[in-house]
């Protein structure tokens, strides 16, 4: 806010609170400087991006270009702060594992031509958003029923992903999908 009957111009950045390398920094301000008329006010960003799960601090720093340097008038600066963190998906079904802990959709005996479906279900645990993306079928037994094989779960929500088994065939099927 200028407060002042001249306009003014002020610069803006953000700098390391210390030389630690135990807490990181990963902040941007854009932009970088701006003109505030008189009486007016104009927002900047300050842009996180970490790289690591750690904390991160900073110190963000507004000075008015030939104002005063106390801090009531000419120059504002106060700490910043954000913790890393990586996207977090749960298998909520199915329910069934393999030995090794692989989750496993054990769709029941369907005649030949007939189909069966079955749901993945996925809870993003974390505080991210997290997107979950299934690799392509090959097998022809099984198909992905839906628009896309991804997709955004936005955190503490869950999406269910559908599933269809037409067998081709008598016999077990077997197939490793991934995401």
């Amino acid at each position: 806010m200028n407060p002042n009957k001249v306009t003014c111009n002020v610069k803006f950045s953000v700098k390391p609170r210390s030389m630690s390398k135990s807490e990181g920094f990963a902040f941007k301000v854009e932009p970088e400087g701006l003109s505030i008329d008189p009486h007016k006010h104009k927002y900047v960003t300050v842009y996180f991006s970490p790289t690591e799960m750690k904390q991160y601090g900073g110190v963000f720093e507004a000075v008015v270009q030939g104002g005063e340097l106390n801090p009531k008038q000419g120059k504002m600066s106060f700490e910043i702060r954000g913790e890393g963190t990586l996207p977090s998906l749960q298998v909520m079904k199915p329910d069934e594992y393999e030995a090794d802990g692989t989750p496993v959709l054990k769709f029941r005996k369907t005649r030949i031509g007939k189909d069966t479906y079955m749901q993945i279900i996925l809870k993003n645990e974390g505080q991210v958003p997290a997107t979950a993306r299934f690799d392509a079928i090959t097998n022809d037994a099984y198909s992905f029923e839906g628009t896309s094989m991804n997709h955004t779960i936005s955190s503490k929500q869950n999406h269910a992903f559908d599933f269809k088994f037409t067998p081709k065939k008598a016999g077990i099927e077997k197939f490793v999908m991934t995401f």
